[in-house]
């Protein structure tokens, strides 16, 4: 199963979450920001998910296994369900830090939205998880192109000039060919691989 592990058959059973205006805002944002993401393969077909909340929550010190996160995502061998749950798990390990997430259901089109949450987040020192949705005649990231739709979850660690750059650190590399670890992606086709589905900021 190449699908990248997100599961699209279970309803979630996970709460909405409550939430305020979202993280804090600094009063200016830097230029870019590298931040430090602790690289892992998933280890199986569907633990993208748990492998890229397992790179963001180690990255903010937080020693969490691939199978810690999947238990706290409600990962099955379907996947993991997007949404509200993935910002519940991060922040059920952040809590009481200064460090919280909020789960965003993105159009295509909301390329300045993504933009903003993504360069408020990162400035903040928060990586993004991101659930994409590609397909044939959409954009595909790199190595992702395997002839039909391909659901995947990754993580956002860096942003380039003002954020209209991203890098995607991809938990499939090293488990299918072509995958890369770490690529350079602008914001609209990081927007438009986004679509339909959406990220914890």
């Amino acid at each position: 199963m190449v699908n990248g592990g997100v599961d699209l058959l279970t309803p979630s059973e996970y709460p909405p979450l409550e939430i305020g205006s979202g993280t804090n805002t600094l009063k200016a944002k830097p230029q870019q920001v590298i931040l430090n993401i602790p690289f892992q393969t998933q280890i199986n077909d569907y633990y993208c998910g748990p492998a890229s909340a397992s790179m963001i929550v180690r990255s903010l010190g937080y020693n969490k296994s691939q199978h810690q996160m999947a238990a706290l995502l409600g990962t099955t061998t379907n996947g993991t369900n997007a949404g509200n749950g993935v910002a519940n798990a991060l922040n059920a390990v952040v809590a009481g830090s200064r460090y919280r997430f909020n789960w965003e259901w993105h159009t295509y089109t909301q390329i300045s939205k993504m933009k903003n949450h993504i360069t408020e987040a990162l400035s903040w020192g928060n990586p993004v998880i991101v659930n994409t949705m590609e397909s044939p005649g959409d954009v595909y990231l790199q190595g992702h192109n395997i002839g039909t739709a391909l659901y995947h979850f990754g993580v956002i660690g860096d942003y380039f000039d003002n954020g209209n750059s991203v890098t995607y650190v991809d938990p499939g590399y090293g488990r299918y060919g072509g995958f890369v670890m770490n690529q350079r992606v602008t914001i609209r086709n990081m927007s438009y691989a986004t679509g339909g589905r959406g990220y914890a900021w």
